[in-house]
C-alpha cells in the first residue's frame, strides 16, 4: 500500500470497528450477507480497503446512514417556539417552508438580541442555499449574521463559539463557489486554526466544518486535500464519540481513495 491507501484503510477499519464494538455486534454476525468474517477482519486491521458496495453494505448493518441535515443541535432563539420549529423544518429539509415561516412578520418582530438575529440569518443563508442556491442571496446573509458579533473584515475575525465558526465556514463555502479562492481559503484557515478555542468546542454542529470544506476541494478536483480534510473530519467525529457526519466522511474519504487510485 502506499501512503494514502494506508491512511484510508485504517481510517475505515477503525471506523468500522469502533462502531461494532460499541453496539456489540461479532464480526461474524457483521460479515453475515455481505462479505466473509475473514474480510471483516482484514478491514478492520486496516489490510483491505472495501469496496463500495460492501461499505455501504456494512454502515447500514450498523444503522450509519449519511446525514442530509446541516445541524444536529438545535440553534437558541429567545423564542422557544421558533428554536423548535425552525429546527424541526430543517430536519425534515422543508427549506422552501422554514424560509416561508422565518419570513413572518411576528418571527422577525421575535428576534431581540444579536444571538437571535445571528442563528435567524444562519437559518435563512442555509434554507436559500439549499431551496435556491442564489450564491449572492447567501453571501448577503451570511455576512449579514456575521456583523451582529464580529467585524466582517477578514484579517480580523475572531470566532469565538459554534455559530460563528459555522457562520465563517458557511461564507467561505460560497466564496469558494463564487470562485473567490482566495477569500474562500482565508476563511477556512481561520476556522481551521481557531476551532480549538471555541467556547462549545465540542458541539455536534461543528462536525460538517470539514465535511464542507472537503466537498469544496472535491469539486475543484484537489483529491489530496479533499482526503486530508475529510481525514480530520473523522477524527474529530470519532474522538467524540459521535455518530453525526460519520458515514458522510467515510464515504467521502473512500470516493477520494477511488478517485486517486
Amino acid at each position: 500500500m502506499n501512503n494514502f491507501e494506508e491512511l484510508v484503510s485504517k481510517k475505515i477499519g477503525k471506523t468500522i470497528k469502533r462502531e461494532r464494538l460499541k453496539q456489540n455486534i461479532s464480526q461474524k454476525e457483521l460479515a453475515a450477507g455481505i462479505c466473509s468474517k475473514a474480510m471483516i477482519s482484514s478491514i478492520e486491521h486496516g489490510d483491505y480497503i472495501p469496496n463500495t458496495a460492501i461499505f455501504l453494505a456494512l454502515y447500514q448493518k450498523l444503522n450509519l446512514s449519511i446525514d442530509q441535515n446541516f445541524l444536529k443541535e438545535k440553534l437558541p432563539f429567545n423564542n422557544s417556539t421558533l428554536t423548535d420549529t425552525a429546527f424541526d423544518l430543517c430536519s425534515k429539509h422543508k427549506y422552501r417552508e422554514l424560509i416561508k415561516y422565518l419570513s413572518q412578520q411576528p418571527i422577525i418582530s421575535s428576534l431581540n438580541n444579536d444571538q437571535d438575529f445571528q442563528n435567524y440569518y444562519y437559518y435563512y443563508g442555509c434554507a436559500v442555499y439549499q431551496s435556491e442556491h442564489d450564491l449572492l442571496d447567501c453571501q448577503h446573509y451570511f455576512e449579514l449574521a456575521i456583523t451582529y458579533s464580529m467585524n466582517i473584515d477578514i484579517d480580523h475575525l475572531r470566532p469565538k463559539n459554534s455559530i460563528e465558526f459555522l457562520l465563517i465556514n458557511s461564507l467561505g463555502v460560497i466564496y469558494a463557489e463564487l470562485h473567490k479562492t482566495k477569500e474562500a481559503s482565508r476563511l477556512f484557515e481561520i476556522v481551521n486554526k481557531q476551532i480549538l478555542s471555541c467556547r462549545d468546542a465540542e458541539s455536534e454542529n461543528l462536525n460538517v466544518i470539514r465535511y464542507q470544506q472537503g466537498c469544496i476541494f472535491l469539486k475543484q478536483k484537489d483529491y489530496q486535500s479533499a482526503l486530508k480534510s475529510f481525514v480530520v473530519g473523522l477524527d474529530r467525529v470519532n474522538n467524540l464519540n459521535s455518530t453525526f457526519m460519520l458515514n458522510n466522511y467515510s464515504a467521502k474519504i473512500l470516493e477520494c481513495y477511488q478517485s486517486l487510485t
